[in-house]
């Protein structure tokens, strides 16, 4: 017995293999997850923000502080500028261990250097970056 599997696209029903079908339900509830996570942290969503970026008429419980807000946006952008001045490689780095999440074994890897040496690259590039964002403290 083949089982169906489906997926709503645009309202529409569409059949999907299995492995479709379980990698999307895996996706949505670890988006769920992470959404239940911001939610208990009281955190600020950028999708609450209009076009403009104008905030603070979205914010409508008090539990908000406007000022963290914006010092957490500012943070954002400060950080985003002092990775922008990393080497290529440097950024690829710090983008694959703490935006992709990949772990040190798997990055020195495709890097084809030992795992210490990536530990003291990255430790490089951290003071690096703790260099450029002195300022903004």
């Amino acid at each position: 017995m083949n089982k169906k599997y489906y997926l709503f696209v645009n309202g529409k029903k569409v059949e999907v293999s299995e492995e479709i079908y379980k990698v999307y339900w895996q996706e949505k509830n670890h988006e769920n997850y992470l959404k239940q996570i911001d939610r208990k942290n009281h955190l600020l969503l950028f999708s609450s923000f209009d076009q403009d970026g104008h905030f603070e008429s979205n914010i409508s419980d008090d539990k908000f502080d406007l000022n963290k807000v914006i010092q957490t946006q500012m943070m954002i952008e400060a950080v985003r500028d002092a990775i922008s001045k990393l080497t290529d490689e440097e950024r690829d780095i710090i983008n694959r261990l703490y935006y992709n999440e990949e772990n040190l074994r798997a990055v020195a890897e495709t890097e084809k250097i030992s795992h210490p040496a990536l530990i003291k690259r990255r430790n490089r590039i951290l003071g690096k970056l703790k260099k450029l964002l002195k300022d903004f403290e």
